[in-house]
């Protein structure tokens, strides 16, 4: 239980986490990503991707568009445009 509590801390409200990037805290990490989407700490995007969702006065709120691409595609260097 010790290292889910230590990944538990890790995880910041917004941010977007792929599988292996939560695997550095975690011995079990698979056991750990279904506890946490269980309690609600994670919420699963797609296979390997997680975020951790922001609490506002209406609820949960989705990512950041630039905090999910960031995340997909492993990089900071992309353009969104509308």
């Amino acid at each position: 239980m010790a290292k889910l509590e230590e990944l538990k801390k890790r995880l910041k409200p917004g941010k977007v986490y792929r599988r292996e990037d939560l695997s550095k805290w975690s011995t079990s990490v698979d056991r750990h990503l279904q506890e946490l989407v269980h309690d609600g700490k994670l919420e699963k995007l797609s296979q390997g991707l997680y975020y951790s969702p922001k609490q506002s006065a209406f609820g949960k709120t989705p990512p950041d568009e630039n905090e999910l691409l960031e995340g997909f595609l492993k990089t900071d260097r992309f353009l969104v445009t509308s």
